[in-house]
Parts: C-alpha cells; structure tokens; sequence
C-alpha cells in the first residue's frame, strides 16, 4: 500500500495507458472489418461497370438516344391506345337529386330505345335499380359508384338493343348500397378490381338474353366496336329455349300450318287420330279451314288438298324409287345467352363530369 501510494501516478498512468490501448485495439478491428465492407462494395461496383462496359448495346451516347426514341414511341403507343379504354363516364358532384333524375331519365331512354329495337324487356324492368327507383334519398358514399353503375349498364343496353336482340331477360350488378340484396339483381360475393399497374378498375356484369346466332354474333361485335371498353370474360349458350320473350304467354297463332295428307302403306288401316286428321283438320276443327264447318267437308285434305291416294304396289325392276322430301341443313333455334362482361374504368385519367 506504502508503494501504491508513492507510486501512485504511475499506476494511474499505466491504467490509462491499458485503457487506451483496449480502445486502439477495438478501434483497429472495427476500423479493418468496415474496410473490407468497403472494399467488398468496390468490388461489386467495379464488376458492374466492368458487366456495362462489355454488354452489347454498349451505353454510349447513340445507344443513349435510341432508348429514348424508344420510350417517346412507347408514349405515343399508350396515349393512342387510351381512345380503346375511354370510360363509360366517372362522375362527381353527385348529390341524390341529380342522381335521381338521372336513374329515370336513363330507365326511360333505355325503354323506349328496347321499343324501337323490338326488344322485349321483362315487365316494368327496373334495370337492376329497383330499390334505388323507390328511395328519395341515398348514402353519400353510393352516389358515384351508382352513377356509374348507371352509364354503364345504359352501355350494355346499347350494345343489346343495336344488335336486335330478342329479349333481355336479366341483368346482375354488383352490390353497391346496403338496399342492393338477393341474387336476382346482384352477383353477391363479386367486387370491383383494380389493377395495381394502370390503376383501371374492372366491374363484372352478368347479362341474360334470348335470340339467334346473328344476334349473338353481333352484340360481340358490338362489344368489340365499342368506344367503352367491356371485355367478355365468359360465354354460356343454352338451346331448347320456348318463351324468347320474357314477358309474352303462349298463344295460339292467328294462322293454322299446313300438315301434308298422311300417306298409309297398302293393307295398313288408318288410326282412329288419323280418321279424325282427316275429316276434322289438325285443330279438330276448331280452327280456320278445318273440319266440315271450316270450309274442307268430306273427301278433302287440309286447306282443300285432294284426299290421299295409297300407292299402287309394284316390284322388280320398274319398282319406282322412293321419293324423299327436302333435308334440313341449318336447324336455327333460339337459345338463351349468359355473358359475363367486365366494363374498364380508367378513373384517375378519365374525364370527370357532373351528374348535374
């Protein structure tokens, strides 16, 4: 302890001097190992600009100017490709008045524009809108998908009634307000889309219609020459369809086929359903032309025809050849179609307007 305390300055000096030696220790191995980091990091860039150097096309200033030729090029592809994918409308500053008139308004266009065409349309169709019909007042946060729910809609219809189609049966639409329920109307479980890259939003659409291959083929067309852009994603064809309209009933037509005689093979007699064909017409004689008050009597075919005459039985080799009548090529039925369609809606650059 004596020596301690003569030497005291000495021990302290030898403390720090240990201590300082601790700290250059440490600041040696922190100093070497964020060298090497560097170093590492030098030699990735110098390999890169080694990998540029020697890449085919080289980055000098011709390949420089080519690229950006090629990028205007690229702008002036996309900015002409947009008149492809005009949006039905997007709109804004829509209260529940304006909104109002322009349900109503369309609904009445889009009745009398399906009169014109001869389409026939269910009876007081509401076009998906029904509850919206019956309110006065609406959520803030639906008016603008409504509004455009609306145009487009009007845009299937459009595409419909242009192409003549027999009837419309159905219409299905995503949900949008809280009064938007059941299946009829709806496709419960579907959403909007949007793309993350364009930023254009998909909306599904499910559409019902009757007619035949012409008129499918050209509500396709339709679809294809529209200055909207709708993509068909899915096609259903149902055949054997009887009611083409979707409100008309059966009735009997205001005029009577012609059914040809019934030609019996020698020895065979008649049927007592074919006894009756014969005397009374198809309609038993409840129909124009038929049975002995309609204007044929005894001894007549249909519509005045002569009565059938069996033929003379022959054989060998002056036998006749049988006749047989026409062929049918193309049997054209009417069929039910179910398309899924999607309407695009470039909304960050499409041209806003009021529903005002």
């Amino acid at each position: 302890m004596s020596w301690l305390k003569k030497n005291l300055s000495l021990v302290v000096g030898g403390v720090v001097a240990l201590g300082l030696l601790g700290f250059a220790i440490f600041f040696l191995l922190t100093s070497t190992r964020a060298a090497d980091e560097v170093t590492a990091q030098l030699s990735a860039k110098t390999a890169e600009l080694k990998d540029l150097t020697t890449h085919d096309p080289y980055p000098n200033q011709e390949n420089i100017e080519a690229a950006r030729k090629e990028q205007k090029k690229l702008a002036e592809f996309l900015q002409g490709s947009r008149r492809f994918f005009v949006p039905v409308s997007s709109f804004t500053n829509v209260d529940s008045a304006a909104f109002k008139d322009l349900l109503e308004t369309t609904i009445s266009h889009l009745e009398n524009d399906a009169e014109k065409a001869g389409v026939n349309l269910p009876v007081k169709y509401d076009f998906t809108f029904a509850p919206q019909r019956k309110s006065l007042d609406f959520a803030a946060d639906t008016l603008a998908p409504l509004a455009a729910q609306v145009a487009e809609i009007k845009g299937v219809c459009e595409v419909l009634f242009d192409a003549r189609v027999h009837a419309l049966t159905a219409l299905r639409r995503i949900p949008v307000g809280k009064d938007d329920q059941g299946a009829t109307d709806y496709l419960l479980g579907k959403k909007a889309a949007t793309n993350a890259v364009t930023g254009a939003v998909l909306a599904p659409y499910e559409i019902q219609f009757q007619g035949f291959t012409a008129e499918l083929a050209a509500v396709l067309e339709g679809f294809y020459r529209s200055p909207n852009c709708f993509i068909v994603r899915n096609l259903d064809v149902q055949t054997n369809i009887v009611n083409v309209a979707a409100d008309s009933s059966q009735t009997i037509p205001s005029y009577l086929p012609y059914y040809p005689p019934t030609t019996l093979a020698p020895g065979v007699a008649p049927s007592p359903e074919q006894l009756m064909r014969q005397r009374y017409g198809p309609y038993g004689g409840m129909g124009p032309g038929g049975g002995r008050y309609g204007g044929m009597g005894p001894g007549r075919g249909y519509y005045g025809q002569p009565p059938p005459v069996a033929p003379t039985p022959t054989s060998g080799a002056f036998a006749p050849a049988a006749r047989r009548g026409p062929e049918t090529i193309l049997d054209e039925r009417p069929f039910k179609v179910t398309m899924y369609v999607e309407a695009v809606r470039l909304i960050e650059r499409g041209k806003a307007i009021s529903a005002k």
